[in-house]
C-alpha cells in the first residue's frame, strides 16, 4: 500500500515515467532508511556527526529574543529531528507535538536526547486536551513545532491544490495563530549526501487589516502549501506520506 502511494506520487504528481517512477520510489525508501539510521545516531548523542548547513534561522533567532511565543510548521519530508540540534538555545523552551504510535523504548530515549536541547514533547490526546496545553506553552511565549501536512482525523481541513491536484490540510495550527496572534515559521531539514543536511526556515506574512480569524489561518496555510510543493520539486525524493495523500 504505501508502495503504491509513492509510486503514484512520483508517477502521477511529478509527472515521471513508470521506469523512472521505480526508481524514484526505490530511491525514496532508501533515503528514509538512512534518515532513520540517522535519527538512532541522533538519540545514541552523536549529533556533532553531521554537517547543518541552515537558511534564514536569523527568522528564528529574532523571534527567540521577543516575549511572544511562535509555531514552527513542519511536514514529514526530510529529517526534522534534528531542529532542536539546529537552533540550540535557551531563550525559550520548544515544545514538540507527536502523535503516538511511537515504541515506549524509542520514545523514552527521543525524550532523553531532547531535553538536552531544551526540547519537550506533548503528545495529542484522544480527549483534545493537548490544545490546552499548546496555548498555554503559546501564552508563556515558548515554541510550538508540529507537522502540518496530515489531518491525523481532523475534520477541520483546508482544501487547496497541491502539486497539480486538490489536497487536504490540518488548518487547525493555523487558526491557533491566527486567534492568538502569534508568528508562524515554516522549517523543512532536508537530506543532502552523506551526513550534511541542508534546512530552510521561512517565516509566513500575517494577512494585515482584517478581522476573520478564518481569512487569516487561510493566508497562512496558502503560503505553507506552496513553500512545502517548491520544497518538494527541489527534494521530490523525501517525501514520507506512505498513504494516498490526495484522497483524505
Amino acid at each position: 500500500k504505501g508502495y503504491h502511494a509513492i509510486y503514484d506520487y512520483f508517477h502521477k504528481r511529478h509527472k515521471q515515467s513508470k521506469f523512472k517512477s521505480f526508481i524514484s520510489t526505490f530511491r525514496n525508501h532508501l533515503i528514509f532508511g538512512q534518515i532513520v539510521l540517522d535519527k538512532f545516531a541522533l538519540l545514541a548523542g552523536n549529533q556533532d556527526q553531521f554537517n547543518i548547513q541552515v537558511e534564514g534561522c536569523d527568522y528564528f533567532n529574532e523571534l527567540t529574543t521577543k516575549e511572544k511565543g511562535f509555531i514552527v510548521a513542519s511536514a514529514h519530508i526530510g529529517n526534522f529531528e534534528l531542529v532542536g540540534h539546529c537552533f540550540k538555545q535557551h531563550n525559550k523552551k520548544i515544545n514538540g507535538i507527536i502523535f503516538g504510535g511511537e515504541a515506549k523504548n524509542y520514545q523514552s530515549q527521543r525524550i532523553k536526547s531532547l531535553q538536552k536541547a531544551n526540547i519537550q514533547l506533548i503528545p495529542v490526546s484522544d480527549d483534545m486536551s493537548h490544545l490546552f496545553t499548546i496555548k498555554e506553552a503559546l501564552d508563556k511565549g515558548e515554541i510550538i513545532t508540529m507537522p502540518c501536512d496530515r489531518l491525523f482525523g481532523s475534520t477541520k481541513k483546508y482544501i487547496t491544490p497541491f502539486l497539480g491536484t486538490n489536497a487536504s490540510f490540518p488548518i487547525g495550527s493555523f487558526r491557533l495563530a491566527a486567534q492568538l496572534e502569534v508568528p508562524v515559521l515554516v522549517m523543512f531539514i532536508m537530506k543532502e549526501k552523506g551526513l550534511n543536511y541542508h534546512g530552510y526556515v521561512y517565516p509566513l506574512q500575517a494577512l494585515e487589516n482584517d478581522k476573520s480569524s478564518v481569512k487569516k489561518a487561510e493566508y497562512l496555510i496558502k503560503q505553507y502549501v506552496d513553500l512545502l510543493e517548491k520544497i518538494l520539486k527541489r527534494y521530490p525524493e523525501q517525501w514520507f506520506n506512505y498513504y494516498n495523500f490526495w484522497n483524505t
